[in-house]
């Protein structure tokens, strides 16, 4: 009699070893395909789709890329709260992603820690994606915000050294203004975002006077905007931004564009001297500063060195990027994530995106263009201290409402520094209580 089941798994057998021979990837019967939601766009887009090709390429698994144009929590909100979220999506702030893990609309990532993976993200990255201690996000590759980009033929000819801590910065840019110079090229305008250049110069500043646990508490609200720790970092950050410091003074800087700041550290329309000579802002800005000077050497015309510390020890690293999370627990989004983990693609990611640091420490230096984004990217690695930006971590109505609005009164001197800090404490104080923050 003719084994019928024996037959079965034979035949079973075969095709699967069919499978392996011609795809060279074991591809299981019922994979699904993987949707994700992305606010990626232009030439970035284009990366990401290259890559989503070839992972499908090495693994089988098939996703449908759909990209958004308007706000990432407006159009995931309301597919999540119509029961149509997508398997995956990635949000440019931890606030975002908490928003929905506190109301449990995300899938836990927490099996990634247990991955080899895991020990190879730079230090702070496997915290940013975390929420009550669940891992929820995941950040493939980052911007690194505290640089400081400055005019190096002027401190080559000028004998300025590249300052080791907070005070020898102040010192520094009083020569500088001695010598006649506008130390900091400085903007805060960004249409309805104007303000956010100011917070993370709170933030970077937060992080090393108050120290990263008191940062956390302030990013958490766990203590009040009215804290004196929190008062301190706008009396330091005013040492930085008074009338003298700042080129054309403290009032010009909310009518000029961020993107427009970083171009005034080297000449510009014709005039033989920069209008400033440091400005300080994330690795992306090099984009900017390449479009308003196309002939200008990065290394040699201007470069970076690190926002520095209070002390000798390694300055904290401020950071964002975009975290990629779920929505649902599948093992095809399960190997997605883990893709993007990997070295050797998010070295490919960061060679087609320069700007964009690979948080995978095995991510070899020579992946990116120029020395300065080489420094830029081996400070995170080697970074002690690393936090996410800080207003991006906050809920939305004082992270990019209250501390927006607050900087630029403070900036124009129009309010004192009580009234601002008593404002957001209480603007703070009604989001926690009306829900709006887990909104």
């Amino acid at each position: 009699m003719i084994n019928k089941k024996l037959i079965s798994l034979t035949f079973l057998t075969l095709i699967l070893t069919i499978g392996l021979v011609f795809s060279g990837t074991f591809v299981a019967f019922g994979q699904e395909k993987v949707t994700f939601v992305t606010s990626f766009g232009g030439e970035e887009l284009e990366v990401f789709k290259s890559l989503m090709n070839q992972f499908t390429e090495d693994t089988g698994i098939e996703v449908e890329i759909q990209p958004v144009s308007r706000n990432m929590k407006t159009a995931l909100g309301s597919r999540v709260e119509g029961g149509n979220p997508p398997d995956m999506a990635n949000v440019p702030n931890p606030g975002l992603m908490n928003n929905f893990a506190r109301r449990g609309q995300l899938a836990s990532l927490d099996w990634f820690k247990d991955t080899e993976l895991a020990d190879k993200m730079a230090g702070g990255f496997i915290g940013s994606g975390s929420y009550k201690g669940t891992l929820y996000g995941v950040v493939p590759a980052a911007s690194v915000k505290s640089l400081v980009w400055y005019n190096k033929k002027v401190f080559e000819e000028k004998g300025y050294e590249v300052p080791e801590t907070i005070g020898e910065l102040l010192q520094l840019q009083n020569k500088m203004v001695g010598d006649g110079y506008a130390p900091w090229a400085f903007g805060l305008e960004s249409g309805a975002a104007t303000g956010w250049p100011g917070t993370d110069w709170l933030e970077d500043i937060m992080l090393r006077s108050a120290g990263p646990e008191v940062y956390d508490q302030w990013v958490n609200h766990d203590i009040p905007w009215t804290d004196p720790r929190v008062a301190e970092a706008f009396r330091i950050f005013d040492l930085f931004i008074n009338d003298d410091m700042v080129m054309g003074g403290r009032k010009a800087a909310s009518t000029i564009n961020f993107g427009d700041a970083a171009q005034y550290i080297l000449p510009t329309q014709g005039r033989e001297e920069p209008r400033a000579l440091m400005h300080r802002q994330a690795t992306f800005i090099q984009d900017f500063i390449e479009d308003a000077h196309p002939d200008a050497k990065v290394g040699e015309d201007y470069d970076t060195f690190i926002f520095p510390s209070f002390g000798k020890e390694s300055p904290p690293i401020l950071f964002a990027g975009d975290l990629f999370i779920a929505f649902k627990d599948k093992p095809e989004v399960r190997e997605l994530i883990k893709y993007f983990a990997s070295a050797d693609i998010q070295q490919t990611w960061v060679e087609e995106n320069p700007g964009r640091l690979a948080v995978n420490v095995d991510v070899p230096l020579s992946a990116y263009p120029n020395d300065t984004l080489r420094n830029a990217a081996q400070a995170l690695k080697e970074a002690e201290t690393a936090r996410f930006d800080g207003s991006d971590s906050m809920t939305s109505a004082i992270g990019s409402g209250s501390f927006w609005s607050g900087v630029v009164n403070y900036v124009q001197g129009e309010k004192s520094l009580s009234d601002i800090l008593e404002t957001i404490e209480s603007d703070a104080d009604n989001a926690y209580e009306s829900g709006e923050a887990t909104d």
